[in-house]
């Protein structure tokens, strides 16, 4: 196929971003990093649509480090089967693909175009995924059954609560392509990270990167949050330390180590 300055696929490079497994390892230092600090090693980096709009813990306190496992859901057409779906089919169908599909240290993020008019889904697929060991769940739509939800300890995520089965607005439609959540481009593997800021997402194949640089910037500052609370002024302690400060800071580093 051409257009009129010729083919439209003429061999450039891929819309599709490398890909990098991303260990349990890396997954458990993340959560050592706020999604906040991890945004700013981003923005650092030049990546600046990174932070979900609007996704926020269901749970106070909830955190979580996950690589993404994409379901895109679309709107409602008339013509799609209404629920439920007979026996034959059930397992074809995209959420429940999805559902059965995430496994440990997996995030389920939900493409819900920002529209929270209907639960994406409830309790008992929440429940699932936790069985099956899965990080997280994360929507840019709404969740439904959240007084369940807020009791237990799995971090689910998302815009608002609403009681309304997803038929009502959604039709789940694929697994695993790459999606829009909360304004923010998510392929799959990509490194999710969620606290009580929100969601941050990190290219895959730059989070060990990334997060190395996160977790330094957290102990660093934990010391200079720790010398503001002594009345060390703003100017002290933002940027480079003055040497003797820096020289403090080694030495507390050190002490935190042994």
């Amino acid at each position: 196929m051409e257009d009129a300055k010729g083919p439209i696929n003429d061999g450039g490079p891929s819309l599709t971003p490398p890909k990098k497994f991303l260990t349990a390892d890396l997954l458990a230092r993340a959560k050592r990093a706020s999604s906040a600090t991890i945004s700013w090693e981003l923005n650092k980096l030049g990546f600046r649509f990174v932070y979900m709009a609007g996704v926020l813990p269901l749970k106070a306190g909830s955190v979580f480090a996950g690589r993404a496992y994409t379901l895109r859901y679309l709107p409602r057409r008339e013509d799609h089967p209404m629920f439920p779906i007979p026996l034959e089919v059930r397992s074809q169908y995209a959420e429940h693909v999805a559902v059965e599909s995430v496994g440990e240290g997996d995030v389920l993020v939900v493409s819900a175009r920002g529209n929270v008019q209907a639960g994406i889904f409830g309790d008992r697929l929440v429940a699932r995924m936790n069985y099956l060991g899965a990080a997280g769940l994360v929507t840019d739509g709404a969740i439904r059954d959240v007084p369940y939800l807020r009791e237990q300890d799995f971090p689910v995520f998302v815009r608002a609560p609403h009681g309304y089965g997803h038929i009502a607005e959604h039709w789940a439609m694929d697994v695993q392509l790459a999606v829009e959540c909360g304004n923010v481009t998510v392929y799959p593997g990509d490194l999710l990270v969620g606290d009580d800021d929100g969601v941050v997402v990190c290219p895959q194949a730059i989070a060990e990167e990334v997060i190395e640089k996160a977790v330094a910037q957290e102990v660093e500052e934990t010391f200079t949050r720790e010398l503001l609370e002594e009345g060390y002024s703003v100017n002290d302690v933002h940027g480079d330390l003055p040497p003797e400060l820096e020289a403090r800071y080694q030495a507390w580093r050190r002490s935190q180590q042994g």
